[in-house]
């Protein structure tokens, strides 16, 4: 692997680019939170070779998601499942978009 590619990843949201110390400090939240988030099964870092959780910025976003609506006062478990169905809406809105998509130029010829 070259310099470069180690900088392509670094754009890539699914990298687990974040230590737990840094994703909690990048989210303002403790490494308990986070663990806590993994425990609910939000998001599943990956592991390191020496067994240490990696986050990606997608990872981030959710865990994100998830602590501002605790801070509103929602319980852990119920704001974890909340993120995973807004996130599964989302992905179903993708996928109608492309639906869409792909039938309009299918009848226009496209």
């Amino acid at each position: 692997m070259t310099a470069n590619d180690s900088f392509d990843r670094l754009d890539d949201d699914d990298y687990p680019a974040y230590t737990i110390g840094r994703a909690a400090e990048l989210l303002s939240t403790t490494q308990g939170f986070l663990r806590a988030v993994g425990e609910a099964r939000l998001i599943t870092p990956l592991r390191s070779e020496g067994g240490h959780r990696r986050y990606s910025r997608y990872q981030l976003r959710i865990a994100a998601r998830a602590r501002e609506l605790v801070d509103q006062g929602t319980p852990i478990e119920a704001a974890c499942r909340i993120v995973i169905l807004e996130d599964q809406l989302e992905e179903a809105r993708r996928i109608n978009a492309e639906y869409r998509r792909t039938a309009s130029q299918s009848a226009t010829g496209d």
